[in-house]
């Protein structure tokens, strides 16, 4: 039987662990971007533009300037903080934010900590690969199914609950990425919903289709775990989605070289469950940081939301059909509101 979800945490606490450890070397990343902001030269960023602080100042330098400057005050204070930043960060703590070397250069230097590792066999067995919750019952596979190897992720309907506090109709946008059985990261262009008031309704008939996989491609491995990252923006322009894309990029690679480091050696090819991990700890690792942000930063945009499926073999099905269950996922940020209905489906 297939299942879907909304991936909101990690259920393994193992890879939970391992997940939060990348969480840490982020948030020192922001850190970093934020107190340069007030003294360059004693918190010079790294010349790395792959590097976390790249990626994250992207974000930053679209911000207002009363909410960098306080960004900056807020990080250069709990700085003074020692104590109470080793036991945020533990091992983390030693990285020296007055280095210009990455926080993510510095991390790497470090031991990884003995108590974050697992053996290599929990990794595709048992409850640490178990990270996709179904809302669904169990329900008999159909005799004689056909093959379906197209699977597509369709939105249905999105509502504005509460538009914005700016001025004028809100102007609703939706994007994102993808994450296939391999573990490859692919954007979804960024296209407009609608302009809107409170209580405005978009329906797509038929159901718009975001994004689609091939599920009969290699590794014909089954279980196969796919997700969609949806990033959703009030207005477009910013940069947000391009930013969104290269944080999921990031994030994905901090993650896998975690993991490797936990287990004590390199993954090998990803699919089934191993992705299924992985990929999982993507959203939440995103999730994080974007809740580390608003707080820190004060920047209340629209957080991601990640939805999963995982297809059990190329004749499974969901209890409802070809088509999952529709879900909803929620979007708040700057005091507004939305709702997007969306589902999966397969079909030839």
């Amino acid at each position: 039987m297939n299942t879907d979800s909304v991936v909101k945490t990690v259920p393994s606490p193992k890879l939970r662990a391992v997940a939060d450890r990348v969480v840490a070397e982020l948030q020192l990343a922001a850190d970093k971007v934020a107190v340069h902001h007030s003294d360059r030269a004693k918190y010079p960023m790294p010349k790395d533009p792959k590097s976390a602080e790249a990626v994250l100042a992207t974000r930053f330098g679209v911000l207002p300037e009363g909410l960098r400057k306080q960004a900056a005050d807020k990080v250069a204070a709990d700085l003074k903080a020692t104590a109470t930043r080793a036991k945020r960060y533990g091992d983390l703590a030693h990285v020296d934010l007055r280095s210009p070397a990455s926080v993510g250069a510095q991390a790497g230097k470090l031991k990884f900590p003995d108590r974050l590792k697992f053996p290599p066999a929990e990794l595709g067995n048992g409850p640490e690969t178990q990270v996709l919750e179904t809302e669904s019952a169990a329900v008999e596979p159909e005799a004689a199914t056909a093959p379906l190897t197209k699977l597509s992720f369709r939105i249905h309907k999105v509502k504005c609950v509460e538009e914005t506090n700016e001025l004028g109709k809100d102007e609703f946008y939706l994007g994102g990425n993808t994450i296939d059985e391999s573990g490859d990261v692919h954007k979804v262009s960024q296209f407009k919903v609608m302009s809107c008031h409170s209580g405005d309704v978009k329906t797509y008939l038929p159901p718009r289709e975001f994004s689609w996989f091939n599920i009969a491609e290699a590794p014909v491995k089954f279980p196969k775990g796919y997700f969609v990252v949806l990033g959703a923006a009030e207005k477009d322009g910013g940069g947000f989605a391009d930013y969104l894309d290269k944080l999921l990029d990031l994030v994905k690679t901090k993650v896998i070289a975690a993991v490797a480091a936990a287990i004590g050696g390199i993954i090998g090819a990803p699919g089934g469950p191993i992705t299924a991990a992985i990929g999982a700890c993507v959203g939440y690792v995103v999730g994080k940081i974007f809740d580390f942000l608003k707080a820190w930063w004060g920047d209340d945009v629209f957080a991601p939301k990640q939805t999963s499926t995982v297809i059990a073999s190329l004749t499974a099905r969901w209890t409802t059909g070809t088509a999952s269950p529709q879900r909803t996922v929620v979007f708040s940020g700057h005091g507004g509101k939305y709702e997007v209905v969306y589902d999966w489906q397969l079909h030839a």
